[in-house]
C-alpha cells in the first residue's frame, strides 16, 4: 500500500472539508428558501384574510346603510300621509342614523315640508275650535276658514273636509241663533205695542166712564126743583094743586133721567178689556253631539250659559275618550221656544 506523505494527507483533508461545507452550505440555503416561502404563503394567507374581513365588513355596513335608508323612506311615507309630532318625531331618529350625507340632506329636506304641514293642520283646528266656541263673531268665522283654506295638499283633504264639515256645522247654528234673536225681537216689540195699545184703550174707556159720570151728576142736579111750602087762604087752593102736580112731573123727569144715568153706568161698566196673547218664551239649548246625534243638552235663559255649558262638556275627559276612540264631536247653541 503506498502511503501518502504529509503534504499529500493535508491537501486529501483540506478537499474533504471543502466538501462537506458545500454540502452544508447548499442545506442551509435550501431551508431558507422553505423558510421565506413559508413566510410568504403565510403572509398572503394573513392579507387574503384581512382583506375578505374588510370587505366583508364594508359590505355589511353597506346593507346596514341600505335596510336604514329603506325605514327612512317607509317611515316618511307614514308620515306624509298623516303629519304628527310622534311620526315626525321618528323619521328624525331613522335619518340621524344614516352615515350617507346626501341621503341624509335630501331627507332633512323633506321633513322640514312635513313640519310646515303640520304647522297649518294645528293653526286650522284651533281656529276652527275658537269658531265652535264662538260661532256669532264674525271676525273668528273668517279666521277659521282662511285657516281651512290655507290647506293644499292633497294629503292633507281629509282632515280639510272634516274641519270644513265642523265649520258649516257652527255656521249653520251661529245663522239659527241669529234668526232666532230677530224672532225673539220682533216678538218683542210687537209685545211691547199691544201692552201700550191695551194701556191707552184702558185709559180711554176710563175717561169715557169718568165723563159720563160727570154728566149724569150735572142732569140730575139740574132737574131738582126746590119743593114749595105753601100756606094761607083757600083761595090758593088750585095753584098750589097745580105746583105740586108740576113738582110731580119734574119727580118723573128725575125718575128717567136717574134711569138714564144708571144705564149709562152699567154699559159703562160692562166694557171689559181683552186678555193680551202670551208670547212663546225663547231658551237657549247648549247641545254636542256624537257621530250626528246629540247625545248631550240643556235649555238656558242666555246664550252664554248655553255656550258655557256645551263648552264643558266638549272640553270634559268623557268627550275627549270618544273623539280619539275615532268618533265625530261637535257642539253648539241654538234658540227654543217653550
Amino acid at each position: 500500500m503506498k502511503k501518502f506523505t504529509r503534504k499529500q494527507m493535508i491537501t486529501a483533508g483540506a478537499v474533504v472539508v471543502l466538501g462537506i461545507g458545500g454540502i452544508t452550505v447548499g442545506v442551509v440555503n435550501h431551508n431558507n428558501n422553505v423558510h421565506a416561502q413559508q413566510v410568504a404563503k403565510t403572509k398572503a394567507q394573513d392579507a387574503k384574510v384581512k382583506a375578505d374581513k374588510k370587505a366583508k365588513a364594508e359590505q355589511l355596513v353597506k346593507e346596514k346603510e341600505a335596510a336604514q335608508q329603506k325605514q327612512v323612506a317607509a317611515l316618511l311615507a307614514t308620515a306624509t300621509k298623516n303629519p304628527t309630532d310622534a311620526s315626525i318625531k321618528a323619521v328624525n331618529d331613522a335619518i340621524a342614523k344614516l352615515t350617507d350625507q346626501k341621503e341624509k340632506t335630501k331627507d332633512a329636506d323633506l321633513v322640514k315640508g312635513l313640519n310646515n304641514r303640520l304647522s297649518l293642520i294645528k293653526k286650522a283646528q284651533a281656529a276652527v275650535k275658537d269658531y265652535q266656541a264662538h260661532a256669532t263673531d264674525a271676525n273668528k268665522q273668517k279666521v277659521a276658514q282662511s285657516a281651512i283654506n290655507a290647506l293644499t295638499d292633497k294629503n292633507d283633504a281629509s282632515v280639510k273636509a272634516q274641519l270644513q264639515k265642523l265649520f258649516d256645522e257652527s255656521n249653520k247654528q251661529a245663522q239659527e241663533a241669529a234668526k232666532a234673536a230677530q224672532v225673539k225681537q220682533q216678538s218683542s216689540q210687537e209685545t211691547q205695542k199691544a201692552n201700550v195699545a191695551n194701556t191707552s184703550n184702558q185709559q180711554t174707556a176710563q175717561n169715557t166712564q169718568e165723563n159720563n159720570s160727570n154728566s149724569s151728576d150735572n142732569s140730575t142736579s139740574s132737574n131738582v126743583t126746590p119743593s114749595y111750602n105753601g100756606g094761607g087762604t083757600s083761595a090758593n087752593t088750585g095753584t098750589n094743586n097745580n105746583s105740586n102736580g108740576s113738582n110731580q112731573g119734574n119727580s118723573n123727569s128725575n125718575n128717567g133721567n136717574s134711569n138714564s144715568n144708571n144705564n149709562s153706568n152699567n154699559n159703562s161698566g160692562n166694557n171689559v178689556q181683552p186678555t193680551p196673547t202670551p208670547q212663546p218664551t225663547v231658551k237657549y239649548m247648549g247641545w254636542v253631539s256624537v257621530d250626528g246625534v246629540v247625545k248631550y243638552s240643556q235649555n238656558f235663559d242666555s246664550d252664554a250659559q248655553a255656550t258655557a255649558y256645551a263648552s264643558g262638556v266638549y272640553n270634559s275627559k268623557e268627550v275627549e275618550d270618544l273623539m280619539f276612540a275615532g268618533h265625530s264631536i261637535s257642539w253648539g247653541v241654538r234658540p227654543v221656544q217653550v
